[in-house]
Order: C-alpha cells, then structure tokens, then sequence
C-alpha cells in the first residue's frame, strides 16, 4: 500500500475514533443525571436514550463505515 493510501486510511481512522469518542460522551452524559436541575417546558424534555435509539445509531454507524470503505476503494481505483 502507497503512502498516500496509508495516510488516508489513517485519517479515517482517526475521525473514526474521534466519532465514537464523542458519541460515548454523549451517550455518558445523557444517562447521568443532571447536577444544577433545570426547569424545562415539556416540549423541551430530553428524550430517554433507548435500545431503539442505540440501534439506530449503530445502523448510521455501519453505515458511515460501508461509505467510507467504498471511498477509499474508489481512491485506490483511481490511483492504480
């Protein structure tokens, strides 16, 4: 593998971390419960974070994953 495929497998990988760094966060603090209580209309109520919920985020997580693969293929196609 050249390098230029290699530093682009690296930085995918990376932002690939960087998501799900942020996501786990994100997940973290919306089952801890909040420190300074808040008065919130009942339109602004947060959701509660679901099974459902989880697995919809793993579907637009596969699928992140395919498309990213299929665009460094397409970049090797190019390249080669």
């Amino acid at each position: 593998m050249g390098q230029p495929q290699q530093d682009i497998r690296r930085a995918a990988a990376e932002a690939f971390k960087q998501s799900l760094d942020q996501l786990q966060h994100t997940l973290e603090s919306t089952q801890e419960p909040s420190k300074s209580p808040q008065t919130l209309r009942p339109e602004q109520t947060p959701k509660p974070v679901t099974d459902r919920a989880v697995q919809f985020d793993l579907s637009v997580w596969e699928e992140a994953i395919a498309d990213i693969e299929e665009f460094i293929q397409q970049r090797q196609t190019e390249q080669g």
